[in-house]
């Protein structure tokens, strides 16, 4: 088969490797998979999370820290050992597929379960979260009281989260929004980690879906405000499956093309409603790619264009009902200037890899970015451009790759159309923020340039007795035990390093890094007014 074949043929022959479509007697026999396997990645990730609780540390002393961060450690490798026996146990005696995907979603828990595990420890002895009463936290904190007393927040802020918030706190814990806001985001970033993996099942088999969802989630969500970075990295795997599924709507009767567009409406609306910002970057790229998709949807015939429109106008039309009235208000106060800068805007706008938002520490006394050895250009962005090279190269017709190519390209050209005007009108416009986009639609092609490269290897292997689909299924969509095990424990290698690191970089200090965030939680009086039980001297302010 071509490595530039349709997507939805593509996408649905690896999901038949993967197991994902296989004989299904029964509505229960449809179900249960997806059931165990979401359920595994969550169960996984809180259960790690309250286990990283009971780590007896100092956050405020280095020598704590390094003791935290060893624990961590020990309990990481601990759990995956537990994971990988019974994943192996299960490949033996019950189903290959099932205990593969199972492995994988727990896997996903575990990673996020360090992050959050990690940022627990860095906040032992204080109720406050990150940044205590500052900043975007202290205005959290403001609108959950203005919520539960009936009063109005921000009419352009998306208010999902707040609100949610707010229902937590007063559930959970009355009259103390900072504790209420430290548990609930402890909460979402275990959650980060099963859910992009699920959204990313929604395209590629478990391993792929492991290795290219949850591994950008340690250089892309900032633990001090998770909920802004996971609409991000959930938004791009569900509008390629959107894209995906226009492709396929032309099989489709018109009643199940509606039943579609609706729940991706649906999923879009609630999104926008949780974060709305990567929508603004993502809406030239996802343009570009629906005007693209309808140009192959109509030399199909007016029955295909009819079943699309169909699809895409219940997406459009529940999308408006359910967030409608919240993208007026957003749109209405789109003209409120961002005039706040920042380090991140003295920084090369073609460098996107690494940011340091408002709290550089130390970098700021040094060059950054750091001078990269190929025209400037360091070897990480020269990975990523060698793989949007050879995504493009190999998968062009698949929805994921235009996707984030196009995302991409359109989050560039509104970033350089921003910065190039910041100096005439003063103005930044957020643009800055577009280096997530950037780099996860980089990191998202580079694991599909493998991606391709994998089964573009797998079928050269196959056989020439007619087998082709059940050498490629053997090879790449459901691997043997020891390709599985080799790649599980290579992705747990990555995720214990950089759970690590990047928790490191939350731990308490008082020099201008993002350590600072944790080190206000300790120095901030608490509501009962005492001082945190490790505020250095017993002082807090």
């Amino acid at each position: 088969m071509s490595a530039t074949a349709t997507g939805p043929r593509i996408i649905a022959r690896q999901r038949h490797a993967s197991g994902a479509d296989d004989a299904r007697p029964s509505l229960l026999g449809r179900l249960l998979p997806g059931a165990v396997e979401a359920a595994a990645g969550v169960l996984v990730a809180l259960g790690f999370t309250w286990i990283c609780t009971f780590v007896q540390v100092n956050p405020m002393q280095r020598v704590g820290q390094v003791s935290g961060l060893a624990a961590l450690q020990l309990r990481f490798i601990l759990a995956f050992i537990a994971i990988a026996l019974l994943w192996w146990a299960a490949s033996r005696w019950f189903s290959r597929p099932i205990a593969l995907r199972t492995a994988a979603a727990s896997l996903s828990g575990l990673a996020t379960g360090l992050y959050a595990g990690g940022i627990a420890v860095a906040l032992r002895g204080t109720v406050w979260p990150l940044n205590g009463k500052r900043g975007d936290s202290g205005q959290l904190q403001q609108w959950v009281g203005d919520i539960l007393a009936g009063r109005p927040i921000s009419s352009v802020y998306p208010p999902l989260f707040p609100h949610l918030l707010a229902r937590w706190t007063d559930l959970l814990y009355p009259d103390r929004p900072g504790l209420g806001l430290k548990m609930l985001g402890l909460v979402l970033i275990a959650l980060t980690g099963p859910a992009v993996y699920l959204a990313w099942r929604l395209l590629l088999p478990p391993l792929w879906a492991l290795a290219i969802g949850v591994v950008p989630v340690f250089p892309i969500v900032h633990a001090a405000k998770p909920y802004v970075d996971v609409a991000l990295l959930v938004l791009i795997p569900v509008l390629a499956r959107l894209v995906t599924s226009v492709l396929r709507s032309t099989g489709k009767s018109v009643r199940t093309a509606l039943l579609t567009g609706a729940a991706y409406g649906l999923a879009l609306a609630l999104l926008f409603l949780w974060y709305s910002g990567w929508f603004v970057w993502s809406a030239p790229g996802a343009l570009a790619v629906t005007v693209l998709t309808l140009v192959k949807i109509a030399k199909r015939g007016k029955a295909a264009v009819l079943r699309a429109a169909a699809l895409l106008g219940a997406t459009g039309a529940v999308f408006l009902l359910v967030a409608g009235t919240y993208l007026q208000r957003l749109l209405a106060g789109s003209d409120t200037p961002d005039t706040y800068m920042y380090f991140d805007t003295n920084v090369d706008p073609a460098y996107f890899a690494m940011w340091q938002g408002d709290s550089p520490g130390v970098i700021a006394n040094g060059p950054w970015p750091l001078p990269g050895e190929l025209g400037g250009v360091g070897v990480f962005v020269l990975l990523l451009i060698v793989g949007v090279g050879v995504a493009l190269w190999l998968g062009p017709a698949l929805p994921v790759v235009q996707v984030a190519a196009f995302c991409m390209l359109g989050a560039f050209l509104m970033r350089y159309w921003f910065a190039s005007h910041m100096e005439r009108d003063q103005l930044v416009q957020l643009y800055p923020r577009t280096s997530a986009e950037l780099l996860y639609c980089g990191i998202v092609l580079f694991g599909m340039a493998c991606y391709l490269l994998s089964r573009k290897f797998a079928a050269r292997e196959e056989t020439a007795e007619g087998e082709r689909a059940e050498s490629f299924a053997r090879t790449v969509g459901v691997p043997a035990l020891r390709t599985g095990g080799a790649v599980l424990c290579a992705l747990a290698f990555f995720f214990s390093m950089a759970g690590s690191s990047t928790v490191d970089r939350f731990m308490p200090a008082n020099q201008g890094s993002w350590g600072s965030f944790a080190w206000f939680a300790h120095t901030t009086t608490q509501p009962d007014g005492k001082c945190p039980v490790f505020a250095p001297e017993g002082k807090c302010g």
